[in-house]
């Protein structure tokens, strides 16, 4: 596994390209105190990782459910009676395409244009966009749909060649998610929740000429999106999970706790929240607010901070979410 990234600025780090480099601390040695610059990346790792795969998630999710109503007329004549299916290629809103195949369920239900529970969709995306201006899809995903009612779906997703690309990066994802999903719309606004439980997923991250490989573990993430015209206003995530990696032959595993209500704004850079991340024998505690980000440090894990920091939030990172 190699990583590549520019040179990183004493504080200032992008929020990924910290992610990539917060291995050089070793956890295999005896515990040495954090510098400023090694606790600005878990700070920065800590915001980012788990937001951005919980967003592409959501927009592989969505784009299947966009996808849906089309498949009416273009996948009726596709359908094989002996094996149950439908298939066929479909257009994408926002460009692209997607061959789909249904199976589990009638020929009313798999071309009813919308989720039924027990059906099954495979979908082999090709520069896939759906119509809210989501994540670029490429590569195939099933999605077992457990319960699909108005406005709230729940599906379990597996995957081997998942990727994601945004303004934010590229995000690739090997193994199987739950995601739930639920639209609440209220005169032009919505908001949109999606929670997503995996107890394990490899992804491997593509930002700012660095790559990195790594895997989340014990995911439990919900991301609230709020939207107002259609146009992406806001969003906030709350959860936990792990993170391990490897990098230079030194192993990284730590655990992130993302307090509730942590805010992004529409760029996906964080306006204020509550991060704790717990390494083998420190914590950092990370609050944004007000356009700076506090870093405390605990290392003793004692409950008492021995050394703290702030810095604006411009050099936390701006592809931060």
């Amino acid at each position: 596994m190699s990583f590549r990234f520019p040179p990183v600025p004493a504080i200032g780090v992008s929020a990924l390209s910290a992610v990539m480099v917060v291995a050089c601390g070793s956890v295999s040695e005896a515990p040495t105190p954090l510098s400023s610059q090694s606790a600005a990346h878990y700070s920065a790792n800590g915001s980012v990782v788990g937001a951005q795969a919980t967003s592409a998630l959501d927009a592989t999710l969505l784009t299947a459910i966009q996808l849906v109503p089309g498949t009416a007329k273009k996948l009726a004549a596709g359908r094989d009676p002996a094996v149950t299916t439908s298939s066929g290629r479909l257009n994408c809103a926002g460009g692209g395409t997607a061959t789909m195949t249904i199976k589990g369920a009638s020929a009313v239900e798999e071309n009813n244009g919308r989720f039924d529970a027990n059906e099954v969709y495979q979908l082999a995306f090709i520069d896939c966009r759906g119509a809210a201006g989501q994540a670029v899809l490429n590569g195939a995903v099933t999605m077992n749909v457990v319960s699909a009612t108005r406005g709230a779906t729940a599906v379990s997703l597996s995957t081997t060649t998942l990727r994601a690309a945004s303004t934010r990066g590229v995000v690739s994802f090997i193994g199987s998610a739950d995601l739930q999903r639920a639209v609440v719309n209220s005169g032009s606004g919505s908001k949109v929740t999606t929670r997503v439980l995996a107890s394990g997923l490899d992804i491997t991250a593509d930002s700012n000429g660095g790559t990195g490989n790594f895997t989340l573990s014990n995911i439990d993430l919900t991301r609230e999106a709020k939207y107002f015209g259609g146009v992406l206003l806001s969003t906030s995530y709350g959860g936990s999970h792990g993170l391990a990696g490897e990098f230079a032959g030194q192993a990284f595993d730590y655990n992130v706790a993302t307090q509730d209500g942590a805010t992004f704004d529409a760029n996906g850079v964080p306006t204020q929240g509550t991060w704790l991340v717990t390494l083998r024998s420190q914590t950092v505690l990370v609050t944004v607010a007000d356009g700076s980000m506090r870093v405390e440090i605990d290392e003793a894990k004692d409950g008492t901070i021995d050394r703290s920091f702030s810095m604006p939030l411009g050099l936390f990172g701006a592809d931060a979410g």
